[in-house]
């Protein structure tokens, strides 16, 4: 694709807010979509914002002003100021191992075997949408390698309604009721029975499991309608309230959950947040769109596109995201003149970034050209993405998503 650039001004909104929540996926389209039509049948349009119905029926996002839940906290901090636009500590590449833990209840037995998460999680070239490992594979141009096991089911000492305690686990206040004591009951339940907790699990040395994943019995409060919801635990990253030692030197501080039913998609944004530190860039305000949560939509894995391919299938996550670990390169831009910008490959990417003396010396924009092929291939089109970055902006903020998805042009590539 040939761009004709122009090094105009341009000022952007990326914003963020500090807190103590998880990081929960966002809802499934078709669980805004029904909640939508709810509030249009309600009576309230004209009276209510839809920001303001969700608020009134208790749908707004928890992890909202959480550290520590649905970001790239690993330790929860002192509450201060604003958190700023996620810049990863240190870029992820080669392998990351990955603790999964198959969960269930006296209430909520499991179903599937182990080797269906085995497959769907960590297989190589034979899962029939492709595996997790397969996809971030596919998006780092093969810089990195999840691999892993699966230890379960393990049962876990209380009903599945005592972790849920109708707020879908997600108050941090309700401890125990709630997903941090499920966390710290499954790796205790594990140590119990036997299973073994490798220090190569600590990806970057700090003492404690990169990546643990706790995956339960019961369905994901995402998917569901109020008032179902509350008895479903949200898919989320979050702290533990009680970090659990499981060898010399090594403990659990950290962790992900999803539902037994769990896709590559909800697994893959939530890896996102728990290993390569990224943020949510889905809108939180859900007024500006008028209809859903939106923010970089479905052309991100920390968005909607965790959900493309009914979640089979997630969207490549932002170029954003992919520089900061080293996985693509990027050429600068900062005069008038004309460009040609190559859809990514199974082995190149490259995108490029538009500097300007107008712009902040934290404002830039990446430009990248995406085509609807492999993890990509469920995309609404096919063509160049504008995005525009704000190092120093808050990560949400009341009236503006995160990361602004500026143009999405249509093209012949």
């Amino acid at each position: 694709m040939k761009l004709r650039i122009s090094a105009s001004g341009w000022r952007c909104r990326c914003n963020s807010k500090h807190g103590m929540f998880p990081c929960r996926v966002p809802p499934s389209p078709d669980v805004m979509a029904a909640t939508f039509m709810q509030y249009q049948r309600s009576g309230k349009s004209g009276k209510l914002s839809f920001r303001q119905y969700l608020v009134d029926i208790g749908f707004i996002d928890p992890s909202i002003g959480v550290a520590g839940m649905d970001d790239a906290v690993q330790f929860v901090p002192t509450p201060g100021g604003p958190e700023m636009l996620a810049i990863p500590a240190q870029p992820v590449l080669g392998e990351v191992q990955v603790k999964a833990l198959l969960v269930d209840f006296s209430d909520r037995p499991g179903v599937l075997p182990p080797s269906h998460y085995q497959d769907l999680l960590f297989s190589q070239g034979i899962y029939p949408t492709g595996s997790m490992r397969d996809y971030f594979k596919e998006v780092s141009l093969g810089k990195v390698d999840v691999v892993g096991t699966v230890d379960g089911w393990i049962r876990m000492p209380k009903p599945y309604s005592f972790y849920t305690n109708n707020e879908s686990g997600t108050n941090w206040n309700s401890y125990p009721h709630n997903a941090p004591r499920l966390a710290e009951d499954a790796v205790n339940a594990a140590l119990a029975g036997g299973v073994k907790f490798a220090q190569s699990l600590d990806k970057f040395g700090r003492g404690i499991v990169t990546a643990l994943f706790i995956i339960h019995a019961g369905r994901g409060a995402e998917v569901m309608l109020k008032p179902q919801q509350g008895g479903e635990i949200w898919s989320h990253k979050w702290n533990l309230r009680n970090p659990v030692e499981v060898a010399p030197n090594l403990s659990t501080t950290i962790y992900l959950t999803v539902p037994h039913d769990c896709k590559v998609g909800v697994c893959a944004h939530e890896l996102g947040h728990l290993a390569f530190q990224w943020q949510d860039f889905y809108d939180p305000n859900y007024d500006e769109d008028g209809a859903e949560w939106d923010g970089s939509g479905v052309w991100d894995l920390m968005a909607g596109g965790s959900y493309n391919g009914s979640s089979a299938r997630p969207a490549h996550p932002a170029p954003l995201h992919k520089l900061q670990h080293g996985w693509i390169s990027a050429s600068t831009i900062t005069s008038s003149g004309s460009v040609k910008i190559k859809p990514y490959t199974a082995t190149t990417g490259h995108v490029y970034k538009l500097v300007s003396p107008k712009f902040e010396p934290t404002q830039y924009l990446l430009l990248e050209s995406r085509k609807r092929v492999g993890f990509d291939f469920d995309l609404p089109g096919e063509g160049l993405l504008v995005w525009q970055v704000d190092e120093i902006k808050e990560q949400f903020a009341p009236v503006a998503p995160g990361l602004s998805l500026s143009k999405q042009m249509d093209a012949m590539i």
